[in-house]
């Protein structure tokens, strides 16, 4: 049978593997121009302004399925989630290809695949943290790394497919150019959108045989956990918030994990869905619309599909970077860095859009920022409301980000109408950088548990013990 830490790095690899296909989430800004081009040959009124919305409504509907994952992985096996959330997304993506209704296809493609990536994003998470308690940052960095390289490998897949000899879009349409109808990439959308299902699919599959959840008996002595851990449930009486997963640890203190109901009344977990709604709106808006920018003037498909991929690239590899970065050093100060990154980038994009290598290095460090708020939000809930609780905390947190990508596509939508020049709108996101500056600032991310000092002899609190004792993270 293999060791309790054999099966953890294998729950570990498999959440790497299951992200790959979820990753795909950010594909849309790669192949969006090639999906348009075909509803637009069955429908001329259709334009990139009106598929530009796709990407909002797949993110939409993940952020209000987030929360279904981790109450599920409560009575079912991780591995039965995510194939419930493959069944729905990755069927509903290969029928997506079969349609050319424009409302169809929104039913089909972002809706159902926002449904899947929202029901699996979590699991694989919540269960490495259980095997791994003490590397909640790598865990997340690693696993949801996965998410960024699914969209660098698909990339350049969809494009051998729908544009294998690499021809520019000359058909002008509001929100930028597509490929005209009588052109072969308008066809070939179909073909491409059914073989990436298909290896999504295998993907999927060889995922969920790796996936395993910790068992309670299951105490991995002398890998990460220290050898007096243990683990068991209370119910105090005397204060029903309480009702949860108690551990005595060194020096025989009881630590709770607060309920997710005392979560909601702690101002900090809607002041950090405040903070990623603001910080995140930046570099949101770049992973929707490299492609598709109208004054980028870089009118190269594979040059812009090579900077989405390498975009992929680097969303994937900072996430692991990004959260090492906290575990040694904090979540304030990383952020912090992480802000004034993205703060230097969005206010001095207008000005080197047009210089191609500038661009290249621009977008990267744009993605680099947004894989490092999917890496570093999910341990800052988790150290701050606990591993179970944090888990859920960040489900709902994460509908800050669908916010984000709201206003993002709001204020595309206003420069595309001449309402607001994109000096303007990078002035705004960078500005909305700022404000997350200042809040990270003042941020206390401290955790908040309860304590109570216990005897190994027995299990009763004793006379000395502390109450409502805050232990510094």
């Amino acid at each position: 049978m293999a060791s309790v830490k054999t099966m953890g790095l294998l729950c570990v690899l498999g959440g790497v593997i299951m992200h790959l296909y979820l990753g795909c989430f950010y594909l849309w800004g790669n192949i969006q121009v090639y999906i348009t081009s075909y509803l637009h040959k069955h429908d001329p009124s259709i334009s990139l302004d009106d598929t530009g919305i796709v990407f909002v409504i797949q993110t939409v509907a993940q952020a209000f399925c987030m929360p279904i994952a981790p109450a599920m992985i409560q009575y079912l096996p991780p591995w039965c989630t995510c194939l419930i959330g493959g069944i729905i997304g990755i069927g509903g993506v290969f029928a997506s290809s079969f349609v050319s209704n424009f409302y169809a296809f929104v039913v089909l493609y972002p809706i159902l695949f926002g449904v899947a990536i929202g029901f699996s994003y979590m699991a694989p998470v919540i269960c490495g943290w259980e095997f791994f308690p003490k590397w909640k940052g790598a865990v997340s960095g690693v696993i949801v790394a996965g998410f960024g390289f699914g969209s660098f490998i698909f990339g350049f897949i969809s494009i051998a497919i729908a544009n294998p000899d690499g021809e520019k879009p000359d058909h002008p349409v509001p929100g930028g150019k597509i490929f005209s109808p009588t052109s072969p990439v308008s066809s070939n959308a179909p073909k491409m959108i059914r073989i990436n299902a298909a290896i999504w699919a295998g993907l999927l599959f060889i995922s969920l045989f790796m996936m395993n959840k910790k068992k309670k008996a299951q105490v991995p002595h002398g890998i990460l956990d220290t050898p007096s851990d243990s683990e068991r449930k209370i119910n105090r009486s005397d204060d029903p918030r309480l009702t949860q997963t108690s551990r005595r640890g060194q020096n025989n203190i009881e630590i709770y994990e607060p309920h997710l109901s005392e979560a909601f009344r702690d101002y900090r977990l809607y002041y950090i869905w405040v903070l990623i709604l603001l910080s995140s709106s930046y570099p949101y808006f770049i992973a929707a619309n490299f492609k598709t920018y109208e004054e980028i003037d870089l009118h190269d498909d594979r040059f812009i599909t090579l900077v989405g991929s390498l975009g992929a690239v680097t969303n994937g590899l900072s996430r692991g970077v990004w959260a090492t970065l906290q575990d040694l050093f904090g979540f304030k100060i990383v952020f912090m860095c992480l802000l004034t990154l993205e703060i230097i980038v969005s206010f001095s994009f207008v000005a080197i859009h047009k210089i191609k290598v500038l661009y290249l290095i621009w977008v990267l460090v744009s993605f680099s920022t947004l894989g490092g708020h999917f890496s570093m939000i999910p341990t800052l809930c988790a150290k701050i409301f606990g591993p179970n609780t944090g888990g859920k905390a960040f489900s709902f947190i994460f509908t800050g980000f669908a916010g984000a990508t709201l206003m993002g596509w709001a204020l595309s939508k206003l420069t595309s109408n001449g309402k607001i020049s994109y000096d303007i709108l990078f002035y705004i996101l960078g500005s909305l950088s700022v404000i997350s500056l200042i809040m990270v600032f003042f941020l206390k991310d401290h955790t908040k548990v309860r304590t109570q000092t216990t005897s190994f002899k027995d299990s009763k609190y004793s006379q000395g013990g502390e109450d409502h004792k805050e232990l510094l993270g």
